[in-house]
């Protein structure tokens, strides 16, 4: 499903790409799919590799970088599973397995389907926020870095890859056991923040709390690597990616400056 648009490689342009991608993220409604989708969560099993969105996703957003909205894209991809002919079988033998219902008993099961491929749409959103930052980083120093980014890396837990070096963006929160990421030895975790800024203000400002000093820690780091949009989308700071990009001459430079970041946003340091 989705058309190989590799070649396209030569429009790109990653100054005004990350302006427009940027531009895209701020126009989601992140508090209206909140409330919306927060309680459809019955389509949440292993979905078979035929319904998977990650070709589509990649194709529109990375390869094409045509930005369209989540209803948009969502009526495509639902359309492309339903008109290619293995997609609809895997679809039909998922649906029949795990809720004996069949393809015309569709409502209600399309209703959690696209909760599920929301939640996961963000998800890439948010690995393409590197990848543009990247590219933009590299286009405007003039530094000769080629990353790559595809569905088929994503499917092996790899978000981006420049050289030998794989990068995976690694959700972190407030939780002390969210902390410890867990480190494969090829793959570097670039981590990202998912904890609630408004809660670590009341807790700075908290009369009843009395060791503050992590939390402003915490909130300064978050400033420091990370910019939050209007709509309240968080984005990595250009600060960020160029402590990786300087180092990419070396992978344990690399991973040094990465667990330092990690630490700061932890309030360790």
């Amino acid at each position: 499903m989705g058309k190989n648009t590799k070649n396209k490689d030569f429009m790109k342009d990653p100054i005004e790409d990350l302006r427009k991608y940027r531009k895209f993220l701020e126009s989601i409604p992140l508090d209206k799919y909140r409330e919306e989708l927060k309680d459809v969560k019955w389509v949440e099993q292993d979905l078979p590799p035929e319904i998977l969105p990650l070709i589509s996703i990649f194709k529109y957003y990375w390869e094409e970088r045509k930005f369209l909205d989540f209803e948009e894209w969502f009526e495509k991809f639902w359309k492309e599973i339903n008109t290619s002919e293995k997609s609809k079988k895997a679809l039909e033998k998922f649906k029949r397995y795990y809720f004996n219902k069949s393809l015309e008993e569709n409502e209600w099961f399309k209703k959690g389907f696209k909760a599920r491929m929301y939640r996961t749409w963000l998800s890439i959103l948010t690995q393409l926020d590197f990848c543009y930052m990247f590219e933009y980083i590299c286009a405007k120093e003039r530094k000769n870095f080629q990353l790559k980014c595809n569905a088929e890396l994503d499917a092996k837990g790899i978000d981006a890859k420049v050289n030998d070096i794989e990068f995976q963006v690694k959700k972190i929160s407030q939780r002390k056991e969210a902390r410890r990421i867990n480190r494969k030895k090829k793959v570097i975790p670039i981590p990202y923040v998912v904890y609630n800024i408004e809660d670590l203000k009341k807790k700075i400002n908290n009369p009843r709390v009395r060791n503050k000093t992590r939390y402003q820690k915490m909130l300064k780091a978050f400033h420091n690597y990370f910019e939050c949009l209007e709509n309240g989308f968080v984005v990595f700071k250009e600060n960020y990616l160029k402590q990786i990009i300087n180092t990419l001459s070396d992978i344990e430079k690399i991973r040094e400056r990465v667990n330092k970041i990690l630490i700061e946003l932890c309030g360790e340091s």
